[in-house]
């Protein structure tokens, strides 16, 4: 029987400024370049059957740079996987006045959508699927996958460039294999929501 390995990688550290003014984001930092050619390096000793991405400059530029080490994969690009706030928290309406619940709900119904297209059953023979998008999505696919709290997104953090593994059984019970290693990434290069670079 058939099993599913699904690698969520979040995206490089990006520009927050957003130079280019494109409506698609900033592009990677060269540190979230370095970031997203280790993080290749480490991908490209599995049996990788695709790769996802959302179509988010940050995302895209990461999802390409891993493709290099596949070059008879074509990358998947889809706005399905954009970044989302899935729930809004008493802490997140007080940072964020302009977002109410009803973009929350549909941020939600996206990557309900999202979720339900990309974690499912391998058919025939097993998957091993690369799907590099955001960190507060990654973090509510996770909250999904363990059945908690749609809340509890916001209790984890996530590295640029972290590697999450989740595995699909034929009978379509699911498994957090790991969550957000960044172990690949020596010290300077670690970046996360919550933390710094390391010195």
């Amino acid at each position: 029987m058939a099993v599913r390995v699904l690698y969520l990688i979040r995206h490089g550290q990006h520009d927050l400024n957003n130079p280019s003014g494109s409506s698609l984001g900033g592009p990677l930092t060269p540190l979230g370049i370095r970031q997203a050619e280790i993080t290749a390096k480490t991908l490209a000793m599995k049996p990788i059957s695709s790769i996802h991405s959302s179509s988010l400059n940050r995302a895209d530029q990461t999802a390409k740079i891993i493709a290099k080490e596949f070059p008879a994969m074509n990358v998947q690009t889809t706005d399905l996987l954009w970044e989302c706030i899935p729930t809004l928290t008493p802490k997140l309406q007080l940072e964020m006045p302009n977002y109410n619940d009803a973009l929350a709900a549909q941020d939600r119904r996206r990557a309900e959508i999202a979720f339900r297209r990309y974690f499912k059953v391998a058919k025939r023979s097993d998957r091993h699927d690369i799907i590099i998008c955001h960190g507060n999505l990654i973090r509510f696919f996770i909250t999904l996958v363990l059945k908690a709290d749609p809340s509890s997104w916001v209790r984890m953090d996530l590295a640029n460039c972290g590697i999450s593994q989740v595995l699909i059984q034929p009978e379509g019970d699911m498994a957090l294999l790991c969550h957000n290693d960044w172990s690949h990434l020596p010290k300077e290069l670690r970046t996360s929501t919550l933390r710094p670079p390391e010195k």
